[in-house]
């Protein structure tokens, strides 16, 4: 029992030095974060209430303006979860496609922690990652505070130019 608990403890320790050492890399914000006027949030954590509280907390924070499509966006917002799921399409045309979960793919790297989410601000162009952080939004408390990580990193920056 003592040896399952010190594991537990171990992957613990282990799951927050990764979530500190991702968020650290984030560094200076590029201009094109402050001069944006509009936002899409491209949710690929399959999470409705995830959705949800991004949009709350962008409206609430009125910075940018959500819009409802990447081609209107000066900057998409990406969160992805622990898991992936992409539709995949049957060869009969009048199938409904199935949701299949993408363990290990391309977009292994994307994938989240369990209990996290990665958000990555993107240049919708270029498909540049401006800005990203992983944050911990395994209850509702948490996930209301999803984007304060970027709102603070903005305010940080605005505070240094002036």
């Amino acid at each position: 029992m003592k040896k399952n608990t010190s594991m537990l403890f171990m992957v613990v320790i282990l799951l927050g030095l990764g979530i500190a050492r991702a968020n650290e890399k984030r560094g200076a914000l590029p201009s094109k974060v402050l001069s944006a006027k509009t936002i899409f949030v491209d949710n690929q954590a399959n999470d409705a209430e995830l959705q949800h509280d991004a949009y709350m907390a962008l409206s609430k924070w009125g910075r940018y303006e959500i819009v409802d499509s990447p081609q209107k966006a000066d900057l998409v917002l990406r969160l992805s979860g622990s898991s992936v799921v992409k539709l995949v399409p049957g060869s009969d045309p009048s199938a409904t496609p199935t949701p299949k979960p993408v363990h290990e793919s391309s977009s292994a790297e994307e994938l989240a922690p369990p209990g996290c989410t990665r958000l990555k601000l993107m240049d919708p162009k270029t498909g540049t990652m401006l800005w990203s952080e992983v944050r911990k939004t395994s209850n509702a408390q948490e996930k209301s505070k999803l984007v304060e990580g970027l709102h603070d990193a903005v305010d940080q920056q605005e505070k240094n130019h002036k």
